[in-house]
């Protein structure tokens, strides 16, 4: 009836500056406008400790609007536990340069508001800071003492709400001064008027309704329609309490015994039939038998919360619609930095090379400008390559960000070859005849056999399915025909042989970035997947990209279990017993044969339960190295294993 989905949370005791970082991240805008808890240096700054630092018309502006490197690694560092929390692995090539990246341009917007600030007088004095953010401590503190155990343990680790204090202060108080800012800044320029906010509900009130909604409400559930109706007279003719009939009656166990409390639920969590029963009902009526695929469900519904029209979500829902203004005010805000920073002409430039050229990367992937991604990759291989080999002096910035552009090159020739190859493939092979037609009668023709193929089966099915993919054929061929108007034939074969070779010396290219990479950090997932996309061939990274996807799938056994596994992902699964089995028994070395070899067992003991299979990688990897530690024992072991499992299903 519903997904449930249980989840289990360890019991820790969190150190208070988890707890308070929590808090100030729940104050900003997601995780747009967060607030870095560092603090400046007691020295005068430099800018050689500079990341970047803002400029307005192209002239650099002095500090504080700087972008200092301690303030980037805090940002960084956050992130970090952010993605580790959620148990997500950072890779070492591919996403530290990213993290840097992204806590740039976050900390390019917080200096921005703070340059508003201080032009426009909104920026606290040190004494209003110092007051609320004491104000904010006791609150978070009288928060803390609620839980008398919670408290006792803060107090044993820090030793006294002094020390308590004075570390919140020495950490946080710059944090919090920013978010003040960030705050005094966003009321003034991103106010939500009443007839803003009417609009937005008016223009969206079906979606709204759909988030918004709720229906409090018990059920009981039975096998049958008869039970069903026997139950509901008993408890209208007040034979029975309702909780007391789901406790007997109900095979939800789930809630059976607490009355057939369901408690509070939106649209879209339960089945439909159930769901439009109880949105329709009125509070305190029976309704039913409802028959879902559980059975057969009597509803009472306890209480709504449902909108007749946008004017209740604003007048009847003040709590509802204070959250959906704060999402416009926020969106506002956001708008209006972005607005800011153009109007006012205020931009960024980049001290740090890596972060210059990750910057300019970005652009281009969003441009996808072939010529200027060219040019950037031209530059690039000239920190990159020496005479055709790896530079000694290559960075893994570099070189990483050179992958990514190559990656984006790389999409556009794909692309082109495709269409080249398409047309050529084509122009020999589409129905002539239908090409007279004209583009507009084939599209009639094929919409035409699609509408035939919904009312048919079997093999009038596969008729028209065939003459469908004759027009499908001749309407690729028009449209791609027209895009290449300005080729001739015999020069489409000539670009496609060009595009060929160039593929060709750009793929050999990425071979010796990604050898590098790969020899330096064999722990990047990228760095592996890009590897083995260029060379398949190459049994380590083939190994190593075989490793990979067997951890990612094993993390869907918390969900479901090994069958489940085969039929949702079966032929992923198959395609990577296939590559281990081809590099086990190939001509690669005997390490890496032996390491294929035992991830294939420890694929198989997760996966298919095949002792046969794993009795042959056992005696190979004996034949390969006889002094195997307790190779014999594994041997004997899973022999016996197979014995009893013959035995058993002899037996059956």
């Amino acid at each position: 009836m519903r997904d449930w989905f249980v989840k289990w949370e360890k019991a820790i005791v969190i150190v208070i500056v988890v707890l308070f970082t929590a808090g100030i991240v729940w104050w900003s805008i997601a995780a747009y406008l967060g607030a870095s808890k560092a603090k400046a240096s007691s020295n005068t700054p430099s800018k050689d400790n500079a990341t970047a630092v803002l400029t307005k018309d192209g002239t650099e502006l002095d500090y504080p609007y700087w972008i200092m490197s301690y303030e980037i690694n805090d940002e960084v560092n956050q992130m970090r536990q952010q993605y580790t929390a959620y148990g997500q692995k950072l890779d070492p090539v591919f996403d530290e340069l990213t993290l840097s990246y992204s806590a740039v341009k976050k900390l390019f917007d917080i200096k921005v508001i703070e340059y508003y600030a201080d032009k426009n007088n909104l920026a606290p004095t040190d004494k209003e800071v110092e007051t609320e953010f004491n104000k904010f401590i006791d609150d978070q503190i009288a928060k803390l003492k609620e839980n008398q155990d919670t408290w006792k343990k803060y107090l044993d680790y820090y030793k006294s709400e002094d020390n308590l204090r004075n570390i919140i202060k020495a950490n946080y108080k710059n944090a919090y001064r920013i978010q003040l800012i960030i705050d005094r800044v966003k009321n003034e320029v991103s106010k939500v008027s009443k007839e803003e906010g009417l609009k937005y509900l008016k223009d969206n009130f079906e979606d709204l309704k759909k988030q918004y909604e709720e229906i409090k409400a018990q059920h009981i559930l039975v096998s049958d329609e008869a039970t069903a109706n026997k139950i509901k007279q008993m408890i209208e003719n007040k034979e029975i309490t309702f909780e007391d009939a789901a406790s007997k009656y109900s095979k939800d166990t789930s809630n059976a015994t607490s009355g057939g409390e369901l408690g509070w639920f939106k649209h879209n969590t339960m089945v439909k039939e159930f769901e439009d029963a109880s949105f329709n009902a009125t509070v305190g009526e029976l309704v039913g038998p409802v028959k879902t695929n559980y059975g057969y469900h009597i509803i009472r519904v306890q209480d709504k919360k449902v909108f007749n029209n946008p004017e209740d979500i604003m007048n009847k829902f003040p709590e509802i619609y204070s959250e959906i203004e704060k999402k416009l005010k926020d969106e506002k805000f956001i708008t209006w930095v972005k607005e800011y920073k153009e109007n006012e002409k205020l931009g960024l430039e980049y001290l740090d090379e890596d972060l210059k050229l990750y910057d300019e990367y970005v652009v281009l992937s969003e441009s996808k400008d072939e010529q200027k991604i060219r040019e950037f990759i031209k530059s690039l291989e000239q920190y990159i390559f020496e005479n055709d080999e790896l530079a000694v002096d290559a960075s893994t910035n570099e070189e990483a960000i050179y992958i990514n552009a190559t990656n984006l090159l790389k999409d556009i020739l794909n692309q082109k070859l495709d269409k080249f190859t398409k047309y050529l493939t084509l122009k020999d092979s589409v129905d002539p005849e239908i090409l007279k037609l004209g583009l507009d009668e084939i599209n009639k023709k094929y919409n035409e056999l699609s509408e035939k193929m919904k009312n048919v089966q079997g093999e009038e099915y596969t008729k028209l399915l065939k003459e469908r993919f004759k027009y499908e054929d001749a309407k690729d061929f028009l449209e791609i025909k027209e895009e290449l108007k300005d080729y001739t034939d015999s020069e489409i074969a000539e670009n496609k042989v060009k595009l060929q070779k160039e593929m060709e010396v750009l793929k050999a290219k990425r071979i010796k970035v990604l050898d590098e990479l790969f020899a330096e950090y064999p722990s990047s997932n990228k760095t592996v997947e890009f590897y083995y996309q260029e060379a398949p061939e190459n049994y380590e990274v083939a190994l190593k990209y075989s490793e990979n996807k067997i951890d990612t799938y094993k993390q869907y056994l918390r969900y479901i279990d090994a069958n489940a596994m085969f039929q949702y992902f079966g032929q992923q699964l198959k395609e990577i017993n296939f590559n281990l089995n081809r590099i086990a028994f190939s001509k690669a070395s005997t390490e890496t044969r032996i390491e294929a070899l035992e991830t294939l067992i420890d694929f198989n003991d997760t996966f298919s339960q095949n002792t046969f299979s794993k009795i042959g990688y056992l005696e190979e990897i004996k034949k390969l190295d006889p002094k195997y530690p307790g190779i014999d024992k594994m041997i004997e072991d899973a022999e016996k294993e197979y014995e009893s499992q013959n035995a058993t299903e002899t037996s059956k």
